[in-house]
């Protein structure tokens, strides 16, 4: 007779990534964020060290004013994001929402 294996599979597909809690409420900021304006003095009142996390999480979600991700993007910069998120993430971040967008 046979013995019964049983086999392990990895799991596979797509992993969705939750925000750290410290990013929670800058991101309700965020959504909430009419104007440009408004986008720029949150970006005045987040700590420097957060703005890269800060737009990845942002531009991941559905619900987040396009025009507050893109304004978030171009001023944390393509250095200040590749030093915070990597050189991956950050080239995804540009061509999504970065200057370069409108030249492709």
């Amino acid at each position: 007779m046979r013995e019964l294996q049983m086999h392990r599979t990895p799991r596979t597909g797509a992993l969705n990534e939750e925000p750290p809690d410290i990013l929670i409420p800058a991101m309700g900021k965020l959504r909430e964020c009419g104007t440009g304006f408004d986008t720029l003095m949150l970006i005045e009142a987040v700590p420097d060290a957060l703005l890269p996390a800060l737009a990845w999480f942002a531009s991941r979600k559905r619900d987040m004013p396009r025009a507050a991700v893109t304004a978030l993007v171009k001023a944390c910069g393509f250095a200040h994001l590749e030093r915070g998120l990597g050189r991956t993430r950050t080239r995804e971040l540009m061509a999504a929402f970065g200057e370069h967008r409108a030249a492709h």
